[in-house]
């Protein structure tokens, strides 16, 4: 009679045990779930920030090899002017000296009028 009446208070404890366990794992399996989500979510995100910034680095990058060549150009032309000035006045100079040289020296005193003439002006 005492087995009977345990039987019978403790199938409620039982029955209310296991809803509990069952609950206890629904809620760990939601929680499980929720969290792989968020994981998941957290990963695209960083994956979508970094190729947003890596694109943006591409592009500066890009933009600063083109100022880059864009400067080498630049002194490229500028290097070219100077060469080509220094070969004129290099030129000049040998003209003007084989004009002087071939002018006769005389006895006179000071620059001549031939002389003056080369000068620059």
């Amino acid at each position: 009679m005492i087995w009977a009446w345990a039987s019978k208070a403790i199938t409620p404890l039982i029955i209310v045990a296991a809803l509990l366990a069952a609950a206890a794992f629904l809620g760990w399996l939601t929680l499980s779930t929720v969290n792989s989500m968020v994981e998941i979510g957290r990963k695209e995100t960083a994956a979508e920030r970094n190729a947003y910034w890596t694109g943006r680095i591409e592009k500066a990058n890009g933009l600063a090899a083109a100022a880059d060549a864009s400067q080498v150009r630049e002194v490229l032309r500028i290097e070219k002017e100077a060469t080509d000035q220094l070969a004129a006045i290099t030129q000049q100079q040998a003209r003007l000296e084989n004009e002087n040289a071939a002018l006769p020296n005389g006895d006179a005193c000071g620059l001549d009028r031939d002389r003056v003439r080369l000068l620059p002006h």
